[in-house]
């Protein structure tokens, strides 16, 4: 957020917790408490037995309180997914496992973007309405429908660019850059779905 001179509070690890860098503060999901640790590192070791030691994937290191996959050279998203969840389903209902765009996440159940920026809107006194938000896979639709402002870059799932406001023409950071210049450049009074899907 600070290279792009935001410095307002935000949502990180899928809406497990809150950043305020002002105080350069992080504060955790209130459901997260001992036990919830407790599980996540018993299913941090599972998914390392059952699908980082056998080369499907790797954890996105940095994580406190949610897991991070990325395929490893011949493995799809998908399969990658679908052996997060072959892994854990012995963990009961205790995690959500989602695939995004280039990754699995793997967050404490009732825990996501949409928890999240609701957490982040009660936390601060602002609004969802005066909040905008950039995705793009299918698990962002849960906090896109929430703000006032939704965007998506061009590489963006299918779904998500069918359910925001505007859809960049540029990928990736390029993406994340023409959206931040057509929202500070755009009032927003009176729209409810901005032109350029």
């Amino acid at each position: 957020m600070q290279a792009i001179g935001a410095y307002l509070p935000g949502i990180y690890e899928n809406g497990c917790g809150l950043y305020f860098p002002d105080a350069y503060r992080f504060v955790e999901h209130p459901s997260i408490g001992a036990s919830v640790r407790e599980a996540l590192a018993a299913a941090r070791a599972t998914l390392y037995r059952q699908v980082v030691a056998p080369g499907l994937g790797h954890f996105q290191p940095g994580k406190e309180v949610s897991l991070t996959l990325y395929p490893l050279s011949g493995t799809s998203v998908h399969s990658l997914h679908q052996a997060a969840a072959d892994a854990l389903s012995g963990h009961g209902a205790l995690f959500t496992i989602q695939a995004s765009v280039s990754c699995v996440d793997v967050t404490p159940a009732g825990i996501d973007k949409g928890t999240g920026v609701r957490w982040l809107s009660d936390e601060t006194s602002i609004p969802l309405a005066h909040m905008g938000g950039i995705g793009d896979s299918s698990s962002d639709l849960k906090f896109l429908h929430l703000v006032g402002r939704s965007a998506a870059p061009a590489n963006a799932a299918a779904e998500v660019k069918a359910g925001v406001g505007y859809v960049s023409p540029y990928e990736d950071g390029d993406g994340v850059v023409d959206i931040l210049r057509r929202w500070r450049v755009e009032p927003t009074e009176g729209r409810s779905k901005e032109a350029g899907n």
